[in-house]
């Protein structure tokens, strides 16, 4: 029943993270590539921090010069 909840929460948070982005000249592939990078430091800066992974994800997709639609 524990997991169950727990799945249910993670799946709340992280649709509530979902924004789109682009970058001029950019192909859909070079965007997973950077977002799954961005993912795995996301997961990383988040547990150190204490913040949400979808905040640190859009931080480092915004550092890489991706704009938010």
């Amino acid at each position: 029943m524990k997991r169950l909840l727990l799945l249910m929460a993670m799946i709340v948070l992280v649709s509530a993270c979902t924004h789109y982005y682009y970058k001029p000249g950019q192909t859909s592939a070079s965007f997973n590539r950077d977002k799954r990078e961005c993912q795995r430091i996301a997961e990383k800066e988040a547990a150190r921090k204490g913040t949400r992974i979808c905040d640190e994800c859009e931080k480092c997709l915004l550092a890489k010069g991706w704009q938010r639609d």
